[in-house]
């Protein structure tokens, strides 16, 4: 589900990884709206894929289906998304650089990382029984038709 408010367009997607494909469309249909640039849409795009698949895929228990909600703000210079959860409570926020050196990256753990090498800002909270995860992207928007 897709709702618009001034500036905020959200979607609201199950926990299960194949819906990243839902989110990709739902990146790509803001695009153009947020005048977001090629370079920034890249990234974007890898962020918007690599939060939700964590999500989808360490949040919650394997048989639990739930909602996860998607906010694409845009601001003067950018653009911040947030990722609202239900799930486990976690700040990725935490993993340190340490961590990742020692980690067994077959299982991944690189996550963070491209996320933090990819955004401007990045910011973790829990609100009552919710994750809110918050990335912010500046670019310089383009005026494309």
């Amino acid at each position: 589900m897709d709702r618009q408010m001034q500036g905020t367009r959200s979607i609201r997607l199950q926990n299960k990884k194949e819906d990243a494909i839902k989110l990709a469309d739902f990146l790509h249909s803001c695009a153009t709206t947020y005048k977001i640039p090629d370079s920034a849409y890249n990234d974007l795009r890898l962020v918007l894929e690599e939060v939700f698949i964590n999500i989808a895929s360490y949040a919650y228990d394997k048989d639990d289906i739930q909602m996860i909600s998607v906010d694409l703000n845009d601001i003067d210079d950018g653009i911040n998304i947030t990722f609202t959860d239900t799930g486990v409570a976690f700040d990725p926020l935490s993993y340190t650089y340490d961590d990742m050196e020692s980690a067994d990256h077959s299982e991944g753990g690189m996550g963070i990382h491209i996320i933090r090498s990819l955004t401007d800002h990045q910011h973790y909270h829990r609100a009552g029984q919710s994750n809110v995860f918050t990335v912010t992207k500046h670019y310089t928007k383009h005026n494309k038709e």
